[in-house]
């Protein structure tokens, strides 16, 4: 089973907060969109992620659900190049998601327009060309197909 937490669709969170938890989403056994609503009647969407893959920590916005006896495998890695067909996790738009990522997934948060994508890079920057996804700095952990075979996941 490995571990289960309940992640709050926050487009407000740094990069600091995101890279808690963006290992686990880019290499979730599961993602469960869940929708809940509270006693004063705020709507908030979240997500319930199964990962093999330890985060670093809890933020805010991270809540532990269960724990397996198993160790997860703890993942630093990360590249910094927008390459097509690196796997990425983002904070963004859905616009800048359409334009620069393929075969994505889309949680939306409980309120703005800047939503959670996770996928594959769908261009290559370059010195001519560059993503609005790295354009606009956007909260980010991409790797490379490389690195995930490297890593045996």
């Amino acid at each position: 089973m490995a571990k289960v937490y309940q992640l709050g669709i926050n487009g407000a969170q740094t990069q600091s907060e995101f890279d808690d938890y963006s290992h686990s989403l880019l290499f979730a056994d599961t993602i469960v969109p869940v929708h809940t609503q509270t006693e004063g009647g705020s709507n908030v969407k979240a997500i319930i992620v199964t990962s093999g893959v330890d985060s670093t920590g809890p933020t805010a916005t991270y809540e532990l659900l269960a724990d397996d006896s198993r160790s997860e495998a703890a993942i630093t890695v990360s590249t910094g190049k927008f390459v097509e067909g690196n796997l990425i996790a983002v904070l963004c738009p859905s616009a800048e998601a359409q334009a620069d990522m393929r075969n994505y997934m889309t949680f939306y948060s409980s309120s703005g327009d800047i939503h959670l994508h996770i996928g594959l890079c769908n261009t290559t920057q370059s010195q001519d060309y560059t993503p609005d996804i790295i354009a606009n700095n956007r909260v980010i952990k991409m790797i490379t197909p490389a690195q995930v075979k490297n890593l045996g996941l």
